[in-house]
């Protein structure tokens, strides 16, 4: 019974460290960022905060590959379904990945623009599903395929932009509607 507790705590410990970290990332980068900021601002102790990580740079590259992780988790349950409809509930699982994920993706892409995790994350999405999806859906060239990929990853990131400068006004669910109509459109005229 007492597992449960500790679960919760921890989890709610490294939320405010998470929180903590993306909030001061909003005014600076990462390397500018002391553990002892993040500590602050959390309101938990230094030795609280190495309990989970070993510096600032381990806390945000577990960030970041929860977000990876989480989009593999994404694509191989999305991998067997085919079609339009297919790709939409791809989409929005990705999106709703974004939204709740806002506040490190702000502060990765929009305010510190970290190329790094931008071409991780343009890779990730092009290699876990779209690239096979186009692939299913597409009798143009292999190179055509891929550089509609490409394109369509890139769309996507651009409209994912948009949606968080905008504060997140639409749904996770209308995001990716208007995403997914852009891409069979595309490769209607791709074939």
């Amino acid at each position: 019974m007492e597992e449960p507790k500790t679960d919760r705590r921890v989890r709610k410990t490294k939320k405010q460290l998470r929180m903590a970290l993306t909030t001061l990332m909003m005014e600076r980068g990462a390397g500018d960022i002391t553990v002892r900021e993040i500590a602050e601002l959390a309101d938990v102790n230094r030795g609280t905060f190495y309990a989970h990580y070993r510096d600032v740079n381990d806390l945000l590259t577990q960030l970041e590959q929860n977000v990876f992780d989480r989009l593999e988790e994404i694509s191989v349950s999305n991998r067997s379904r085919s079609g339009g409809d297919a790709l939409e509930a791809y989409l929005t699982d990705v999106m709703t990945l974004c939204r709740d994920s806002a506040d490190i993706y702000r502060a990765l892409v929009i305010r510190n623009n970290d190329m790094a995790f931008q071409q991780k994350l343009l890779e990730e999405l092009k290699n876990h599903y779209l690239r096979s999806f186009i692939s299913r859906s597409s009798t143009a060239s292999a190179r055509e395929q891929e550089l509609f990929c490409s394109f369509a990853v890139q769309g996507m990131l651009s409209l994912t932009n948009s949606w968080m400068e905008s504060g997140l006004r639409e749904t996770p669910e209308e995001i990716a509607g208007f995403g997914s109509r852009f891409i069979l459109r595309g490769l209607e005229a791709l074939n």
